[in-house]
């Protein structure tokens, strides 16, 4: 909300208790008011001030450059020194180590850091953060070049409540990474993407980390993107991904009609299924080449809270792992399949048909690029996003808060509206 407070109004608050100062202040929405406020006397400026520093969002060096020395320069005031009084921090600038140092040292409340240009940023300088803010929580990190290192001082020092990690394009980092972050069983949401963990000269396999990922015990969100990396063992399910690639007719045989599966036994044994992750509600996995169907069943049947689900570079799942994701998950809200080349226009009208609170499906390039506009032509145009081949055809990436109508054998055309918000993609791109 804007203020605009006259001279002789502003006088009266000389006489405002504190409580209901701060409740005033709290309810001010914009920067520059709060800005406004700090100024009418000292009990505003004490109370407005750590509002202000709560949150950081630093977009250019002259204002990182200002920061420090403003945070030097109150530091030498043990009563005020307003790096107390950070708590989050987003910044965009490729910072160097002495300089990521020399903020992290004024900030001991920090709890949320997320560096976009980490590009300088090695372990010379990270190995020392969690030395300076033990209370973090979450950290967001893109192309730094941090190691292992690294990643082990993250674990013995924020083991008990670091909840949200994300790497991106930290191509130094490797499998290993896996067997440190074990310790953080604090972790609820992790997402790696395009960080080329296969490093020939770690210790650790790709099943290694696999299992090491999976003992993390309160994973709400996990999201691993690599397309050049095989990471169908990284789907959390019992028995293993090897193990239902090969013996894929052990499912539920009763949920499906009798040709779900192609050569199914004449004598189907069930599998039970134990959550690995029983919280979870939103993965995301790609590549993973040789996923089918029936891992995804494996998957969603175990983890039936999943309100966002995606996969990247699959050559053997179907439509039939649309249909099990609209028979077993009644919440979900996205669905985004990228590169699956089975995947058709068929088969996502029937997801569409089947979940009402689905808000968005990715198509990108699925069915080798073959899901056109025309396969959708009752469709708003709004609705979709569209690609283009370098031959001039189109195709459709994405669908998303559309009206659809659906033309039935036998029976009239009727309209379905799915009128939701629309919800943010997890693609770790």
């Amino acid at each position: 909300m804007s203020l605009f407070l006259s001279f002789s109004f502003m006088n009266h608050f000389d006489h405002l208790p504190s409580e209901v100062i701060s409740l005033i202040l709290n309810l001010v929405d914009e920067t520059c008011d709060l800005y406004t406020c700090a100024l009418i006397n000292k009990t505003f400026y004490k109370y407005a001030t750590p509002l202000l520093w709560e949150h950081l969002d630093l977009n250019g060096h002259r204002t990182f450059s200002y920061l420090i020395d403003n945070l030097e320069a109150s530091s030498s005031l043990r009563s005020n020194s307003l790096g107390e009084f950070v708590r989050s921090a987003s910044i965009q600038d490729r910072l160097s180590d002495d300089e990521l140092l020399a903020f992290i040292k004024h900030v001991p409340q920090l709890n949320d850091l997320s560096l976009h240009e980490a590009t300088f940023i090695t372990d010379d300088s990270f190995e020392h953060v969690p030395l300076y803010v033990p209370h973090l929580t979450r950290l967001y990190i893109r192309y730094s070049s941090i190691t292992q290192l690294s990643i082990e001082a993250m674990s013995r020092h924020w083991y008990r409540q670091l909840n949200h990690l994300e790497f991106k394009r930290c191509t130094d980092l490797n499998y290993e990474l896996f067997s440190a972050l074990r310790q953080c069983t604090a972790l609820t949401s992790l997402a790696i993407s395009y960080c080329w963990l296969e490093n020939y000269n770690a210790v650790d396999t790709m099943q290694d980390a696999a299992r090491n990922v999976m003992a993390l015990p309160n994973i709400t969100s996990f999201c691993i993107m690599d397309p050049f990396s095989n990471w169908t063992p990284f789907l959390p399910i019992t028995p293993t991904a090897q193990q239902l690639q090969q013996q894929e007719w052990r499912i539920l045989p009763t949920l499906f009609p009798d040709d779900y599966f192609d050569n199914s036994p004449s004598t189907p044994i069930t599998l039970q299924q134990q959550p690995i992750w029983p919280y979870l509600t939103h993965f995301f996995l790609g590549a993973c080449r040789d996923l089918t169907d029936a891992m995804v069943l494996a998957l969603i049947q175990s983890h039936p809270h999943l309100v966002d689900l995606g996969f990247y570079h699959s050559d053997m799942m179907t439509d039939k792992t649309l249909d099990a994701i609209a028979t077993h998950l009644p919440n979900i809200v996205n669905v985004d399949m990228k590169n699956v080349t089975k995947i058709t226009a068929a088969g996502i009208r029937r997801l569409i048909e089947q979940c009402p609170k689905l808000a968005t499906v990715g198509c990108d390039w699925c069915n080798d690029g073959n899901i056109h506009p025309s396969d959708f032509d009752d469709v708003d145009p709004s609705s979709m996003e569209i690609g283009h081949t370098i031959t001039g055809v189109s195709y459709v990436t994405r669908l998303y808060k559309f009206n659809l109508s659906i033309t039935k054998v036998g029976t009239p055309i009727f309209s379905k509206r799915i009128d939701l918000f629309t919800f943010s993609v997890m693609l770790c791109a």
